[in-house]
């Protein structure tokens, strides 16, 4: 099933995500439901925050991206980055929760994490490249943040306009989303934990 995708200033943003220790045939369907909604948005990574979960979860697929045709898609559970190379690479960033918006971005070009798998094994592994940007992405989210929260100040002011504009859901998107005035007229409540 394909899952609306929640943008920037959406309620879910609002709280801390909680770790996972139940791995039972619901948190399987989250799991299937966000890699098809990754897949239809053309995505790379999506968060499960992303989806109205305020939980400590990931799904990555890289494969589309050149040279990464073999890479396997990628589950992540309660992620760790256990450290961070000090060298640094910048390279231009998009977001499926802020439409319209890429920007040019510095990272660690390497990453040590630990993480539980799709197969609820715990992982420890090194990341470069491609892998080690897309998990810090997705694991920005996990910690609310946004790739407006990794430019300058002043970059950020600029970019104001375009912020308020998906704040006030005046994008269009290929894919489905909610946005902050969506939010204010569905019927029930948004419910973002995952145990109810």
């Amino acid at each position: 099933m394909i899952m609306p995708i929640y943008l920037y200033g959406t309620r879910v943003w609002d709280g801390t995500v909680r770790k996972i220790d139940t791995f039972d045939e619901k948190l399987v369907g989250i799991i299937r439901n966000m890699f098809e909604t990754l897949r239809s948005a053309d995505g790379v990574g999506l968060s499960a925050t992303q989806v109205g979960f305020r939980i400590s979860l990931f799904v990555m697929d890289i494969s589309e991206m050149e040279g990464y045709a073999d890479e396997q898609p990628l589950v992540v559970i309660n992620p760790e980055i256990l450290s961070s190379s000090e060298e640094t690479k910048t390279l231009e960033e998009g977001c499926l929760s802020v439409p319209g918006i890429c920007l040019e971005v510095t990272r660690p070009e390497s990453i040590i994490v630990r993480f539980t798998d799709g197969n609820f094994q715990t992982v420890e592994c090194e990341y470069s490249v491609a892998l080690a940007r897309v998990f810090q992405h997705e694991f920005d989210h996990l910690h609310q943040k946004f790739i407006t929260d990794r430019v300058s100040a002043l970059k950020r002011h600029i970019l104001k306009p375009n912020l308020s504009k998906i704040k006030r859901g005046e994008i269009i998107t290929r894919y489905p989303v909610i946005s902050p005035p969506d939010e204010k007229v569905m019927r029930r409540p948004e419910v973002f934990d995952y145990a109810k």
